[in-house]
């Protein structure tokens, strides 16, 4: 992620530190308010909950019975991560963060659960946060891990400028060659 800002400071952008404090909730919000999907796809939930992934399976059954007080304080909370995000985009063009909070991971069966902390395998998806803001994001790839699997460059922009975001994904492709490589198995 530091090199992939210092290359965008190097193409010409000015490359500042900034904080968005509910981003390392925007998961957490996020699953609190995501009642759509078990309701649209109730069928499948209750019926054939096996045809759902892991992660998928346990957000749609505990989404069943989210109680309306927590989707409300997720709907309040979105706001104010909203409101952190477009304060964040004041007087800047552009948001750089990895795509993910922790190393792409190997594909793996379902687990058997057997304790707590094998229920919670969702890693941490900063994607989350711009998606919470209703803000552009596009992730490209800016290296790899030891093992050879991809990191992302997530780059995000102000609302309705996706031409801003695109053009910078664009112009970090060209001068990087990190989208040419493959994973090295």
């Amino acid at each position: 992620m530091l090199a992939a800002a210092a290359k965008m400071q190097e193409m010409g952008a000015e490359v500042e530190e900034l904080s968005i404090p509910l981003a390392a909730n925007a998961g957490t919000i996020s699953g609190a308010i995501r009642v759509e999907a078990p309701v649209t796809y109730r069928d499948l939930v209750f019926n054939r909950p096996q045809d759902l992934g892991h992660d998928n399976r346990i957000a749609y059954l505990a989404n069943t019975i989210m109680p309306a007080s927590y989707y409300y304080k997720g709907l309040r909370l979105r706001t104010m991560i909203r409101d952190q995000v477009l304060a964040a985009l004041d007087g800047i063009d552009l948001l750089l963060s990895p795509t993910t909070g922790v190393a792409a991971q190997l594909l793996e069966p379902d687990p058997v659960i057997d304790s707590k902390a094998a229920t919670g395998r969702i890693r941490w998806l900063l994607a989350t946060t711009f998606s919470l803001a209703n803000v552009p994001a596009l992730s490209v790839p800016c290296g790899f891990t030891a093992t050879g699997l991809p990191i992302g460059l997530q780059i995000a922009g102000r609302p309705f400028d996706e031409s801003t975001v695109l053009r910078a994904g664009h112009s970090y492709e060209q001068e990087t060659e990190w989208h040419s490589r493959r994973p090295d198995f």
